[in-house]
């Protein structure tokens, strides 16, 4: 169990960093709309390439940042009956949806996802729009995107056996919002 401990640290870690440098393409895609924005008004000039520069770091911010979203404990959840089971309850719902649903529906968008990656780069697909970017990069993120997710499920439900063994505490209940 130590051993599977270290690997959920190690893929925790990973998250967290890839999360954290993640969140700046928040500013870059607010500064590039608003650099978009006034070379459009000021000066009666456009570019497809900012436009979809900012839907591309747009997407890579909610793809990026979901694994570590997991970590945090920060996805939006409809829980009728999950707030009012124990501590040791709600461990246990987590652990059987990262099973059941998260890292199956992980690894089939992960299958699905890398043949289109593979046929986009094969094809050097780019945008139809005159002047757009490339769009292969952007279909590769979202394999490798949902392999960190799948990952980070793996993670929890490590942490949740070992809190369901007793190797760790339990979880706080969380305060309502």
């Amino acid at each position: 169990m130590d051993l599977l401990l270290r690997l959920a640290a190690v893929i925790d870690a990973l998250n967290r960093r890839i999360g954290r440098a993640t969140i700046w393409l928040v500013l870059g895609c607010v500064l590039l709309s608003a650099l978009t924005a006034t070379l459009r008004y000021l000066l009666d000039w456009g570019s497809n390439a900012m436009i979809e520069a900012q839907w591309f770091m747009f997407g890579l911010v909610f793809l990026l940042c979901a694994p570590w979203t997991l970590q945090e404990q920060g996805h939006v959840r409809v829980d009728i009956l999950y707030t009012r089971l124990p501590p040791r309850g709600r461990v246990w719902v987590d652990c059987l949806g990262a099973l059941l649903f998260l890292l199956p529906v992980s690894v089939l968008i992960v299958w699905d996802s890398w043949g289109w990656f593979l046929l986009s780069f094969h094809q050097n697909e780019s945008s139809f729009n005159p002047g757009g970017l490339w769009w292969w990069p952007m279909k590769l993120a979202i394999p490798i995107a949902f392999s960190l997710l799948a990952a980070q499920g793996v993670s929890e439900i490590i942490k949740g056996a070992a809190i369901l063994m007793g190797r760790r505490p339990l979880p706080a209940v969380p305060a309502g919002h």
